[in-house]
């Protein structure tokens, strides 16, 4: 089932037979092979379970009632939200939507609505480095997502879990760390600013706030050990009765404690592994510790084939396989010791000089006896006292060496535990925080003895409060009192977390290359165990050389300066066409540098394409400098992100006839402007946003002069708008030709847009922006046009573009339509789609595709799809049903 993310798809109905007998066939000689046939099936079951009659089913406008399982986000006047369906026909798993309702009525956890919604699948856009979204819903079991059109409240009966959190908010808002309360008793995240889920990124400490196994564990371990005591203290018997007991009181806490956190997938997954292994402690199954973590594994996976889907998955079962590792690599350390001191004892006076320290232990200690002996003489003290003080003196000792073994196994399994998921957390997010590691050696210890304990007691407490016969106003005034201790406890980690903007390398983005390298690292360093044999360790030791080079290179390259001519013997080139939903966005890359063009689109202050796609595309591409931002127009899908890229990317070129151009100057603090020229560094001017042309371009004429020496006139002043207005004009970037045209007679948007084109002189990319038949026709008139490889068609495919005169001027080989997939106009229309395919042009659509990238070289280009190429795996493929179509 784990290799099963690795397939391009997954096993079609007809064949289930014939792999169910193959399994069973292969199940004496070869149950390896059958048990990967078997979870397989497994999981092909669970996804057409799911998604089989959903996809032909499900119509468009949809009418169900469904009860509310979680609250997602919000954002301005939209919140989303988690739905289970309630039906009358019997389903293996639950069938779960994802909606999403403009300025709702007020929405809570159990209350069951009769929706009306426009329904759609949960493809979703897809890229490298971004957030693949369609396999997070995957994981979490949801099919379909949603939007409300209308709903009426069918019911509202308050769940215990629900009545109880209704009662302690008001308790957690009076607190100071309320928000990390209310995520760390009840699951619900929802209260944490993006202020503090960036310190928590940077920190790499999220997991400690998200209920997971350690948390679990810890709530296990606590009332294991009070049920425990208790036992022993009022019925002690010899029998395993107070410890089986134990373990059964402590499980129902665990429990418990999942459902106030809302049996949310992540813990379901960790409970069933916590259970899995107290009931083979319970059944007293004789198995080793690995053993005991593979059933634990299994039970997961065979309750939940999508698991693996999940990053929470890997970190759990990484966690426990490392302190299982470092548990089981101490005791034979010990044991090795134990013999070696054994041996020299037995060896005697044969090996004196291999153990002159342990000699010289000993008559220190036989002259502190003496010492001792003399004085309990010399003071007549009874033999009773003399036997107690020996017994006290070895009591000590072996507590003392005990407590010396424990802090080292301690030391020994936080430090693996922060290099090793540091690891993984960087191959799953792409991301390192290089401070993560002293962060977590200091806050995974503190929130398992103090902060966790004492918020799971003072939640205990208010519970029992609930209970008696109280007045509100005193109930909520001693339970603030019971969870004090819990607050005051968030306050070293609140304060330590809040300094991290401040840290040096606060948070790492990598590339894809190092991932890929750091994968070859980690399998290195698993294989590293088994490595006995000499060919073994070259083996490992191959694993992990590219890892050292890419590393040598990327401090090579951060720590020499940018330089200006490096591309005179570079031929290769990408255009990467981002999938960002209904909208555009273009980079164009050579070596570390790019351009921008267009920005796709922002929703609310919360949501924007930029953030979501753009900026971990870039750094996926290791791209640590955008030279150019050009916007083609203003409507919100072309230009909502200009204003993130302008934060991010301070140093950028803004190319724009928009007022997003404004708006990002205002957000950047760029104030009363002059023209300066020759250097990237602002004289006399706050920090900001550049915006100017490649010097030798004439603003009047758009004729190109010496562009052999690429050096960026800077401008600081509005007053001079032509210099970063989109003009007929022509310059060098990074060995390529970057053209840009506009109408100056346009009379709306979408035919203001600014198109360009890159070439290299044997290969030509054009990008069009809206434009509509009026401009192509008077990019036809003057000449603006010339054949092209690549085309981003105008304006997503619709009818208002791409007229026969147009297509004939550029004669594309490839166009691209950017368009959502599903999106409510139905672009690419049909019909403009039909035009290219007479003419023998090949036609992609980015909804559809995923991200698409075209690599140039010297003779020819290749165009690669994320679906089908880049990422061909069963859970990025396409999921789809009726589609509706809104008028243009």
């Amino acid at each position: 089932m784990l290799f099963s993310n690795m397939l391009p798809s997954l096993l079609p109905i007809w064949m289930a037979s014939i792999i169910l007998i193959v399994a069973l066939s292969c199940l004496i000689k070869w149950p390896f092979i059958s048990g990967a046939f078997s979870g397989l099936l497994l999981v092909s079951f669970c996804f057409y379970s799911l998604f089989y009659s959903h996809e032909s089913e499900i119509p468009v406008q949809k009418q169900f009632k469904a009860e509310i399982v979680s609250l997602v986000s919000t954002n301005s006047d939209w919140i989303s939200f988690d739905i289970r369906l309630i039906s009358e026909q019997n389903s293996f798993y639950d069938t779960n939507y994802r909606l999403s309702w403009q300025q709702p009525p007020e929405v809570k956890v159990g209350q069951v609505w009769l929706f009306t919604a426009r329904m759609k699948p949960i493809t979703s856009p897809i890229n490298q480095g971004g957030f693949n979204q369609q396999k997070n819903l995957l994981s979490r079991h949801i099919v379909a997502k949603g939007r409300v059109k209308q709903a009426e409240l069918v019911h509202y009966d308050v769940p215990l879990r629900q009545s109880i959190i209704n009662k302690m908010t008001p308790i957690l808002h009076s607190l100071s760390h309320g928000a990390v309360l209310n995520a760390l008793l009840f699951g619900d995240k929802s209260e944490l600013t993006q202020m503090q889920w960036q310190q928590l990124r940077q920190t790499g400490t999220g997991h400690l706030v998200a209920i997971s196994g350690l948390h679990l564990s810890v709530v296990f371990g606590l009332f294991w050990f009070i049920f425990r005591h208790s036992l022993q203290r009022f019925t002690p018997v010899f029998s395993r009765r107070n410890l089986l007991l134990a373990m059964m009181f402590s499980s129902l806490t665990v429990l418990g404690y999942g459902y106030l956190a809302g049996f949310a997938i992540a813990t379901q997954r960790a409970l069933v592994m916590l259970l899995m292994l107290v009931m083979l402690s319970i059944v007293n199954h004789h198995s080793s510790p690995w053993q005991r973590l593979t059933w634990a594994l299994f039970a997961v996976l065979a309750i939940d084939p999508f698991a693996s889907l999940s990053a929470g998955f890997w970190l759990s079962f990484s966690a426990l396989g490392i302190i299982l590792f470092t548990l089981e690599y101490t005791a034979t350390k010990t044991n090795t010791e134990n013999n070696a001191v054994d041996e020299a004892n037995n060896y005697g006076t044969n090996n004196n000089s291999n153990y002159e320290h342990e000699d010289l232990e000993d008559e220190l200690d036989e002259k502190e006896n003496d010492e001792i002996d003399e004085g309990l003489k010399t003071k007549e003290v009874s033999a009773d006292k003399r036997l107690f003080y020996q017994n006290f003196k070895s009591t000590y000792r072996h507590y003392q060496q005990q407590t010396l073994l424990y802090l080292q196994i301690f030391w020994a399994i936080q430090w693996r535990l922060a290099v090793g998921l540091g690891l993984l957390q960087a191959i799953l997010f792409g991301t390192i925080s290089i401070n993560s590691i002293w962060v977590n050696l200091l806050m995974v210890p503190w929130f398992s003895i103090v902060v966790i304990p004492l918020s799971i007691i003072g939640l205990v407490g208010n519970i029992i409060l609930m209970i008696l016969p109280l007045t509100e106003g005193f109930r909520q005034l001693v339970g603030a009192k019971l969870m004090a201790l819990g607050d005051i406890s968030l306050a070293p980690f609140e304060s330590l977390i809040s300094q991290s903007d401040q840290w040096p390398m606060a948070l790492v983005y990598l590339p894809d290359t190092m991932v890929v390298c750091l994968m070859m690292f980690a399998l290195g360093l698993f294989l590293l165990k088994w490595a006995v044999d000499a060919p073994w360790r070259c083996v490992v030791g191959l694993l992990c050389v590219p890892f050292f080079l890419q590393l040598t290179v990327s401090i090579f390259e951060s720590k020499a300066p940018l330089q200006q001519e490096p591309f005179g013997q570079q031929q290769t080139w990408h255009v990467h066409v981002l999938d960002v939903g209904q909208g555009m966005a273009v980079l164009v890359q050579r070596g570390n540098r790019a351009i921008l063009y267009d920005t796709g689109a922002a929703y609310g202050q919360s949501f924007s394409y930029a953030d979501r796609v753009i900026v971990p595309t870039l750094r996926a591409k290791g791209i640590n400098r955008l030279d150019y931002i050009i916007v083609s127009h203003d409507d919100n899908d072309h230009s909502g992100g200009l204003k993130v890229l302008a934060q991010h990317y301070p140093k950028a070129v803004i190319i724009s006839d928009t007022t997003a151009h404004h708006d990002a100057m205002t957000a950047n603090n760029v104030n009363d402007l002059h023209l300066s020229s020759g250097s990237d560094t602002q004289k006399g001017t706050k920090k900001g946003t550049k915006i100017g042309t490649p010097k030798g371009i004439q603003k009047d004429t758009g004729i190109t002069t010496d562009t052999t020496t690429e050096t960026v006139t800077e401008i600081t002043t509005a007053t001079d708008n032509a210099l970063n207005h989109c003009v007929n004009r022509r310059f060098q970037w990074a060995g390529l030709t970057l053209s840009l045209a506009a109408n100056p007679t346009a009379t709306n948007d979408n035919n203001r847009s600014c198109i360009a084109y890159v070439d290299d002189d044997k290969h030509r990319v054009l990008l069009t922006g809206d434009i509509e038949k009026s401009t192509e026709q008077y990019l036809v008139e003057h000449k603006l046009l010339s054949p092209t490889d690549i085309l981003l068609a105008p304006h997503h495919g619709s009818r208002t573009s791409s007229s026969e005169a147009f297509i004939d001027a550029v004669s594309p080989k490839q166009v691209i339509f950017t368009a959502g997939f599903a999106n409510q106009y139905g672009f690419p229309k049909k019909d403009v789609v039909e035009r290219y395919k007479t003419r023998g042009v090949e036609t992609l659509i980015s909804g559809n595709s995923g991200q698409i990238t075209i690599d140039f070289n010297s003779s020819s280009y290749a165009i690669r799809q994320y679906r089908s190429d880049i990422a061909p795996f069963w859970y990025n493929k396409l999921f789809r049903f009726g589609e509706k179509v809104k008028a243009e």
